[in-house]
């Protein structure tokens, strides 16, 4: 079967190494996700990147620590303001140490998450930094996600123990939400001025959302210098403004996934590629990260996502393995098999 000319040129400049641009990214993305082509770019995509890590995956582990009333108001957030049901409830100590501790208990958490709301108390939150960086091993790297922050701010949880930040300039971000855009992109600025790593995402991506929309929020990431992306579908969570626009398939996400994947592929810091939620067809279409949850999640209507949407440790390895990853890497980069003996060691 014949494939476009275009496609052809596009999929030969990604195994030549050579970056694709703002078009070969909007050609992409206006790729029927049921047709073949679809499937060679997302095969294109999972062969490239695993190539390129000697078939290794990733797994995070993220904590929320805090539940408020949100101000930043999105309107595919359970904590928006306007709308949460949720009452202010901050994460006890013990409940950060046994959080972490069943995250870590294989010494197989690449990273780790600590999550608050957009508006957080800074001192309170290095102390959970501080917590996080004692309690973990020492090859889990200990990352934050938090609102917009100040250059001076990331300084101080970089001296706590903090690798990298995960910040996002969402799609429609000032519209969707009450945030102003400028100050997404400077807090990202911030973290990377700061001597953080960035993670950053497509997100949170809607039916709604016209090509060119992500286009121009793929490249964000492409362009700042990010060490992580990633891509994620917008949950309908019910109360939520924007539930009533519905999702994307699992299979549209994965043809999303398999673009960013191969635009992403040529900058100098980017290591590997997430979806949100984990799925199989995203793992064989570029992704190479997978994420444990617990605590507050946005996504969730529960105050606890572990019980319900959230997935743990072993789920992830297990997701993992049938997907065919040959290793999971830690913090340090140090590799371990991902076998059956290691599902059944770990309870997988």
């Amino acid at each position: 079967m014949k494939i476009s000319p275009q496609l052809d040129k596009i999929l030969e400049k990604a195994w030549s190494n050579i970056p694709l641009d703002r078009q070969d990214c909007r050609y992409l993305l206006t790729i029927d996700e049921l047709s073949f082509e679809s499937g060679l770019l997302r095969s294109a995509a999972s062969s490239i990147i695993r190539s390129k890590n000697d078939n290794s995956a990733i797994i995070l582990g993220q904590i929320g620590v805090d539940v408020t009333s949100c101000p930043g108001g999105c309107k595919f957030c359970t904590f928006g303001e306007d709308h949460t049901r949720f009452k202010d409830n901050h994460l006890r100590d013990e409940e950060l140490e046994e959080k972490i501790a069943s995250f870590c208990q294989y010494d197989d958490l690449y990273g780790l998450y600590l999550m608050t709301m957009h508006s957080y108390d800074l001192d309170r939150y290095l102390q959970i930094i501080s917590k996080a960086k004692a309690l973990a091993p020492k090859s889990t790297q200990i990352w934050a996600n938090v609102g917009d922050s100040s250059l001076e701010a990331f300084k101080e949880m970089k001296s706590a123990g903090v690798t990298g930040v995960y910040h996002v300039c969402r799609i429609r971000e000032g519209v969707d939400t009450k945030l102003d855009p400028r100050e997404r992109l400077q807090t990202m600025k911030n973290a990377l001025d700061a001597g953080l790593e960035l993670y950053t995402c497509c997100e949170p991506i809607g039916p709604e959302h016209g090509v060119d929309e992500l286009v121009s929020n793929i490249f964000i990431g492409i362009e700042i210098g990010i060490t992580q992306h990633a891509a994620m579908r917008r949950v309908a969570v019910p109360d939520s403004p924007l539930a009533k626009y519905g999702q994307i398939s699992e299979l549209r996400l994965a043809h999303i996934v398999a673009t960013i994947s191969l635009c992403s592929l040529t900058v100098p810091t980017m290591a590997y590629m997430g979806v949100h939620e984990p799925n199989e067809l995203s793992y064989a279409s570029g992704a190479n990260i997978i994420t444990a949850e617990s605590g507050a999640n946005p996504r969730d209507s529960q105050a606890d996502t572990s019980k319900n949407r959230g997935m743990d440790m072993a789920r992830c390895r297990k997701m993992l393995f049938e997907c065919g990853f040959d290793n999971i890497r830690r913090g340090d980069e140090s590799k371990i098999p991902l076998n059956l003996d290691y599902l059944i060691k770990t309870n997988s």
